[in-house]
């Protein structure tokens, strides 16, 4: 009976995640790369005009599927493009692959090279907002405008994690064993959290323990270039920040000093929101950002 409803659990979790995608106009694809596959979703017309697009980059430890909600609202003109970051989801991982913020901006660029993209509008949450950092820093002909959501790298202030880590040597986010222990970084996580099965969060707590070793590899590589913060003076394009007031995993604070950095920069601080906006208020969250692009489009 256990084995039974643990694959009955991974078979409703994967009907979730697909149901989520075909909502928000989503299709799944993969394309070959130098390191391995990527696997991406993309809205069902991408393919017929790529040149230009939305691209979305999640956190750490985590993968595409942190944005089907966010993208069903968002209602862009323009192509979206979620892709697995290598070592995440589904795209290719393995130790010997460079997981540091400038490796991943690299792979980047080589995913949208492959798939011709030649003109980005970067949204990035966490790490993903690190390596958008990055990114338009390093390629500032290829990114038209930077979304950056509770972004890594520019820490000013500690936040409740990083002073828990500092007091007991321990990390909570990536030292998960079981059921409870995940249920628990979901709380650090979200402050808002949706509501998940039982059998669902078990499907989930397997995934993430697979995962365990890559995924320390990945917080190991990022550590060793997560300050983005000198590279800031070298972006100009139009820049929305976004972050959750109860975020638990990078301080709101850091916010401040991100807009005070960016020369062309907006903030907004959602109350009652913790790390992940896109996935504690996608409508609204979507909303903010539909009305940053409309008004850029007025603009130019």
């Amino acid at each position: 009976m256990g084995k039974f409803l643990q694959r009955l659990g991974d078979f409703l979790l994967a009907k979730a995640l697909a149901s989520e995608c075909r909502q928000a106009g989503l299709v799944v694809a993969s394309v070959q790369l130098p390191i391995g596959h990527v696997e991406y979703l993309h809205s069902k017309d991408a393919n017929t005009h790529l040149s230009e697009a939305i691209v979305m980059l999640h956190g750490a430890t985590s993968d595409k599927t942190s944005w089907p909600r966010f993208a069903k609202h968002l209602d862009s003109k323009l192509p979206l493009i979620i892709p697995d970051l290598p070592g995440h989801g589904k795209s290719i991982a393995n130790t010997h692959l460079d997981y540091s913020i400038q490796g991943q901006s690299e792979h980047l660029k080589t995913l949208l090279a492959t798939l011709g993209i030649h003109r980005v509008h970067l949204i990035g949450n966490s790490m993903g907002g690190a390596i958008a950092i990055h990114f338009a820093a390093a390629n500032p002909n290829l990114v038209a405008s930077l979304v950056l959501m509770d972004a890594a790298g520019i820490e000013s202030s500690p936040s409740w994690l990083q002073q828990h880590i500092t007091k007991t040597g321990c990390n909570p986010i990536i030292e998960v064993n079981n059921t409870t222990e995940y249920r628990k970084m979901l709380r650090i996580i979200m402050q808002s959290q949706p509501y998940i099965p039982g059998f669902i969060l078990a499907s989930l707590t397997r995934a993430y323990l697979k995962r365990k070793p890559i995924n320390q590899k990945i917080i190991a590589a990022i550590a060793q270039d997560l300050d983005q913060t000198t590279h800031l003076k070298n972006i100009t394009v139009p820049s929305l920040i976004i972050w959750g007031a109860e975020d638990r995993i990078l301080h709101v604070d850091d916010a401040t000093f991100l807009h005070q950095q960016l020369p062309n920069s907006r903030k907004i601080i959602l109350e009652n929101i913790g790390h992940t906006p896109m996935v504690e208020a996608p409508k609204q969250v979507a909303t903010i950002c539909k009305a940053f692009y409309a008004e850029m489009l007025s603009l130019s």
